[in-house]
């Protein structure tokens, strides 16, 4: 059996090919390593790669019959399972455009995305349904399906058929922060999907190599987890040890037992391992590489943690709008490749543009706004046009991050355009939180921003005004925006102050917070 599967192809061609989908790939994984396992779970369950082809098309076959396909706008509202991963790839496979849901989201959160992207159906969890159903009276024109394996299994599994023009239909709706106090929808192709797995698989950084394995615990509903990570795996034969929840100890004793090549991180949790005693002590000889994403991480944090563990540590640099990936660092270099965002993957190019006027494009070194292009870029954001018009410019996606490109080519962010603050690498709007606090009758006026602590992460406090003669207490604050968003969006401090620093325009003057 073992002679057979190694000589079946590879789908490192199938990759490479400027006609590949992602349903393509899940097809060509399956004809490739069949019985291997794709998929590990938390208790040693198994999906391998012939039945997530299966499956995936048992789910589309499903959504089909039931006349959900091309023009269908499909959510999933569920944790990291296999039934989240049969979902998003079937949803691909029938035509249908798949938008992902915020595991944590609460209910103005669900109904802003289920109505923003015209969702009509949305499959959720077992657990998770209860919330769906506090929306009903929001969502009245949009099915609620419990993610069970009942709704595909009676379903054929022979490929379905489906129209998508690769480069120009959008499939994937993933919700990102834009700057106007809601999530923004971002949508991308199966060619903007395709063409960033490719420049994962074959960028100067050899980021996977072929059946390598994974340990997962990134939320799959992330561009970072499904296109950077899973996606990636999927078309390199690579094995998923995927959890539903980040757990220091089951990390740590998966590396060992399992062997694990490759471990992507957000920087809360590196941070975190740096917290060990133990670290230095444990066998880690099996990891190729660690990749930081989503945020930036402190530098003397990732020279400790090489120094403990001898294992390299790149950063790279990505976004929703760029299917999750634009610069990585390479495998080798005659540079610490944890000090920059690093170049630019295959097929993407990046220019410094003046903040004024965004028309000139600088020099080497000079700082300004990080403007990127190739065909991992985005169509547009979903439903807004002003907010097209803006980051959408003679060909050049404009990022809203402020950097610079040293002589070597390598990017540098340093700071962000936008008003966002990252939390654990999520994204985070000060305009969502303060319409939620302002929500509370005792509030005048409120401005959030991000603020850092002694490792350098970044969390959103909120300085409240009220009016004469009220009194309200943090922590009542704090309890009514818990009440209203999801948990990485929670205000982290209040402190109360007279007056909110404000320009002639009533803009607010954040850099005085």
């Amino acid at each position: 059996m073992a002679s057979a599967m190694q000589a079946r192809p590879s789908t490192i061609d199938q990759v490479a090919s400027e006609r590949a989908t992602v349903p393509s790939i899940v097809r060509d994984a399956a004809a490739a390593y069949g019985g291997r396992a794709f998929i590990v779970g938390e208790s040693g369950q198994i999906l391998t790669f012939e039945e997530n082809h299966r499956r995936a098309n048992r789910f589309a076959n499903a959504l089909q019959a039931r006349g959900i396909g091309k023009g269908s706008v499909v959510g999933v509202f569920s944790r990291n399972s296999f039934d989240f991963v049969t979902a998003g790839y079937g949803i691909l496979a029938s035509g249908a455009v798949f938008t992902p849901f915020n595991s944590s989201y609460k209910r103005r959160e669900l109904v802003h995305q289920i109505t923003n992207s015209g969702a009509s159906v949305v499959f959720a969890e077992k657990g998770l349904l209860p919330l769906l159903q506090e929306c009903r009276d929001q969502i009245q024109g949009c099915r609620v399906i419990e993610l069970e394996p009942g709704f595909w299994h009676s379903a054929p599994d022979s490929e379905p058929e489906q129209e998508t023009e690769r480069d120009r239909d959008v499939v994937f709706l993933p919700y990102s922060s834009g700057t106007t106090g809601f999530s923004k929808g971002i949508e991308l192709t199966h060619g903007n999907l395709a063409a960033a797995i490719r420049q994962l698989v074959f960028s100067r950084a050899a980021m996977f190599e072929e059946q390598g394995r994974s340990y997962v615990f990134l939320p799959l509903y992330h561009i970072y987890g499904f296109n950077v990570v899973m996606n990636a795996l999927l078309a390199t034969g690579g094995t998923l040890h995927l959890r539903r929840r980040f757990d220091m100890d089951d990390c740590l004793d998966s590396i060992e037992r399992e062997r694990i090549t490759s471990l992507p991180l957000v920087p809360p949790v590196l941070l975190g391992m740096l917290s060990r005693d133990d670290l230095g002590h444990r066998d880690l000889s099996s990891l190729q590489w660690v990749n930081i994403g989503a945020a930036p991480v402190p530098l003397p944090a990732v020279h400790r943690f090489v120094e403990m563990t001898g294992i390299t540590v790149r950063q790279g640099y990505g976004m929703t709008e760029t299917s999750g990936i634009a610069t990585t660092n390479p495998t080798e270099a005659p540079f610490d490749v944890a000090e920059t965002a690093g170049l630019p993957v295959t097929g993407m190019d990046a220019a410094i543009f003046d903040l004024a006027t965004g028309t000139r494009q600088l020099p080497t070194g000079e700082t300004g706004e990080l403007a990127l292009r190739g065909p991992n870029i985005m169509q547009g954001y979903h439903g807004a046009p002003e907010e097209n018009a803006v980051a959408l410019r003679n060909g050049w996606f404009y990022t809203g991050d402020i950097g610079h490109i040293d002589s070597l080519g390598r990017v540098h962010i340093v700071d962000r355009k936008r008003e966002m603050i990252k939390y654990k690498g999520f994204q985070v709007l000060p305009a969502e939180l303060e319409s939620v606090i302002l929500e509370l009758p005792e509030v005048r006026d409120v401005a959030v921003v991000g603020v850092r602590d002694a490792h350098g992460a970044e969390s959103p406090k909120a300085f409240v005004t009220l009016h004469p003669g009220k009194s309200l207490s943090g922590e009542r604050v704090q309890a009514h925006v818990k009440s209203q968003v999801a948990g990485y969006k929670q205000v982290r401090e209040v402190e109360f102050v007279d007056a909110i620093p404000r320009s002639p325009a009533g803009k607010i003057l954040r850099r005085l917070l």
